[in-house]
Parts: C-alpha cells; structure tokens; sequence
C-alpha cells in the first residue's frame, strides 16, 4: 500500500489532501503564485541579498506554521467527539515542554535578528574609497522626477563657507568658469548662480531639494547637469512622458535623494528595497546592478493628488554604452565669460525697458516653459527663475544657446522681443524662499532646531 492510500483511508488524511488540492488550486487560478507570493527577479547585488534574507525568514515562517497547524489539527481529530472519562490528562506544570517553547523561538528570533543585520550592513554599505562611483542625484517634487549629475568645474572653493542658508557670496580660484543660469554642486548640495561681481559669485543655496552644508576652501566644484531623459511610452493616462535615469550596469552607484516639497519614495521592484525622499535631508542608497534593460518604477510614498502619475524608469547600460551617454549629456565645458552679470543694478536698469508681461505669461504656457519651470516659474524639473536677476541678454542666449538640457528656441519659434515679454513677466512673479518650498511645519521645527 502506498503512501498516499494510507493517507487516503483515514479521515484526516482525506480532509489534509482535498484542503490541499483546493489551496493550490485557489492560487493558480487567482495568479498570487506570480504575482503576490513570489518577489520579482532582483537586478542588482543588493537585491540579490535581500531576495536571500526574504527567502530564509519566508522558509522558518513555513516551518513553523506548519509545525503549529498540524499540532492544532492533531489535537481537534485526536480528541474529538470524546467523552469526559477520555479527556487527555491535565497537567499544571512542565519544564521541558516550558523550556522548549521559550527556548526554539527566542533561538529563532536571535537567528533572524544577526542575519537580517549582517545582511543590512552589507546592502547599506558605501563603496570601497578608492572605487569609482556613478553619483547620481535624485530630486522628487510633486509630481515629477528629475536626475542631475555633475563634472568637474575645473577650479576649487577658495575661502571656506558656512551652513549658514543666508550666506550666498562664495570665492572661487576661478571665477570666470560661471556662467549664468550654471548649478554648482559642492558636496551634496546644490547653488545656483544668479550674479558675478568681480570675483564674487553670487549663488542661490540649497536648490534641487538639497540642503545647505559647511565647505572648507579647497573644495572641488562641481558643474552640474539635467541628465532627466524620457520616454513616451503611455504607462499611465496624461502621463505619456515618462523620466528616465541612466545608469551603468557593474559600477557603484549612489543615488542622493531629496525632495522639494513633501515625503516620496524612490522605489524599483527589481532593487528590492525603496528609500524616502524628506524634505530637508539628503538620503543615499547604494546599488550594483547586474543586469542591462529597462526597469519600471515609481513613487512609493503617497504625495498627493497625482503621486499614480509619479512614475519613472531605470535604465541600466553597459558601461561603454553610459559612457557614451554620459559624454553626450555632459556637453562641452561652458566658455567662460568676462565681467559682471546679474546683481540688483542691472536688475533695475532692464525694468521699465522691456515688454509686455500679460503677453509674456501667454507666451511663458504657450511655449511649454511651465513644463520644466512650474507656472510660476518657482522650478519644478528646470531650475527657479521667478525674478531672476540675469540680464535680458543673457536669457536671449539661453533661448538661442542653452545650456544643461533646455530646449533650443529659434527666432522663427520667439522673437527676441517676446522672450523680452517673458523675461518682464517673469520679474512680476514672486520668487520662493528655498525655505518655503518645505511644508510650513517642519520649516519650524528646523528653524527652532539652529
């Protein structure tokens, strides 16, 4: 007689196999064995721990329901239908069973707790010093994703700052090498440059959701750039323009992530893990990715009324091929550019000279400028430029020539007269303290904080 008809001829064993059967049944019909159960196929280092460590508590979780079930189920047939003379003894103490249930499960509770630790240490853990790393920085905004990365400037901080957010003179080695409407990065923090007086360069501290550190002389500078691609690909309705972040596959990668307004979450399934987005922080995660492709992803922290349509992609490159495009994306180094610009006194000399601001606002939504700058030009995936103090004929030449990743516009597509429009509208527009675009509460609890 086999196994299965032993099991077959008593009642519980008829009652264990038809559950069974029904069980396994209710998941393949319902897709859970797919789409619930089992985790997706990790594409970095770090995954492939976690999908381990998931796989090793899932496996004592089965054991011990197992276990405890069919105790339960021993105990209900066993002493079924039984009178009061066939009651099991009573017992009011035993060490061994008392030792055995304490014991096994704070054993298995100190297993988990160093195996889970080791293997946090090990996913959290900053790359090798002397590895090189793709730094890649993550700002959320409701609702959108922007990736900047950065190259060297070519010159050095030459007198040292402090964190202190109204401090916004800085000296460099090299001053000509700033252009207007450029992004600095010094650490993780973004300025950017709105004026140039001699040597002094004037910079808006903190944008792009970082926030303002201590630098000592003799740090680097960094230029960054928007490396923000997208793709219409229709993931979702009225959100066809999905961002994209390039990456390299088998490098280091670290992911500084901040937001500029409320909490989000970066999360890609295949990574295995998500991190936060806080207003007023810079957060890191590290990853290794293994495999090339196309990775969906998207926020994972609800952010308000559109966080659905916050979605972006992964998309991982050989090494050869990120190089390419990051080379590409970098562009040339910006020429430099002798003299003043920006500051207050030019500021003033343009008002009353230019045009039309009601046209200007038309212009400003017709052109899609909102798109990347917010409708009231406050920055959303392109930077801040409500009351911006670069000359008019400077803003000309972003049009003509931009720099970063601002779309070309032709004088057949805007006159140098209507970007004049523009440009008056836009210093109509209040421009946001950095600190405003922090809801109000947490503002106070870091300005009561020092």
């Amino acid at each position: 007689m086999t196994a299965f008809q032993r099991l077959w001829r008593t009642r519980f064993g008829r009652l264990t196999l038809v559950m069974g059967a029904a069980a396994l049944a209710l998941l393949a019909f319902s897709g859970l064995t797919s789409a619930q159960v089992a985790l997706p196929e990790a594409v970095s280092e770090q995954g492939d721990s976690i999908r381990t460590l998931y796989f090793i508590v899932f496996a004592i979780g089965v054991i011990v329901f197992i276990i405890v079930e069919a105790m339960i189920l021993w105990v209900v047939f066993r002493y079924k239908r039984k009178s009061d003379d066939e009651l099991p003894t009573q017992i009011g103490h035993n060490t061994t069973a008392e030792i055995l249930w304490t014991g096994i499960p704070t054993v298995i509770v100190v297993i988990l707790f160093f195996v889970s630790f080791f293997v946090l240490q090990d996913i959290q853990a900053a790359a090798d010093p002397d590895e090189e790393v793709t730094i890649v920085d993550v700002q959320g905004r409701q609702w959108a994703w922007a990736f900047n990365y950065a190259v060297p400037l070519g010159t050095e901080l030459a007198e040292s700052m402090s964190a202190d957010l109204a401090e916004t003179e800085i000296h460099l080695e090299d001053p000509s090498l700033v252009v207007p409407f450029m992004t600095l990065k010094m650490g993780v923090e973004h300025m950017r440059v709105v004026a140039r007086t001699g040597d002094v360069v004037t910079v808006e501290r903190a944008v792009n959701g970082t926030v303002a550190i201590r630098h000592s002389a003799g740090s680097e500078i960094m230029r960054v750039f928007n490396g923000t691609d997208t793709v219409a690909e229709g993931r979702l309705q009225a959100a066809d323009n999905t961002p994209i972040v390039t990456v390299p596959v088998g490098q280091m990668i670290r992911f500084n992530i901040a937001s500029a307004d409320v909490l989000h979450a970066f999360y890609t399934p295949q990574f295995l893990t998500k991190l936060d987005a806080v207003p007023g922080r810079v957060q890191t995660l590290w990853v290794r990715i293994t495999d090339t492709g196309d990775f969906q992803s998207q926020c994972a922290e609800f952010c308000g009324r559109d966080h659905a349509r916050m979605i972006y992609t992964v998309r991982a490159l050989s090494m050869a091929e990120y190089d390419a495009w990051f080379e590409d994306k970098a562009g040339d180094a910006p020429e430099p550019v002798e003299g003043d610009f920006g500051g207050e006194e030019e500021v003033e000399m343009e008002e009353g000279a230019i045009g039309n601001p009601a046209n200007g606002q038309n212009l400003f939504f017709s052109l899609g400028c909102n798109v990347c700058h917010g409708d009231s030009g406050e920055g959303l995936v392109g930077p801040t430029i409500a009351m911006t103090v670069v000359p008019l004929d400077r803003v000309i030449q972003q049009y003509r020539e931009p720099l970063e990743a601002m779309t070309e516009f032709t004088p057949d597509q805007v006159s140098d007269e209507e970007i004049a429009d523009i440009y008056a509208w836009l210093q109509s527009v209040e421009r946001p303290h950095p600190a405003d675009e922090i809801p109000s509460k947490l503002a106070e609890l870091i300005e009561a904080g020092g």
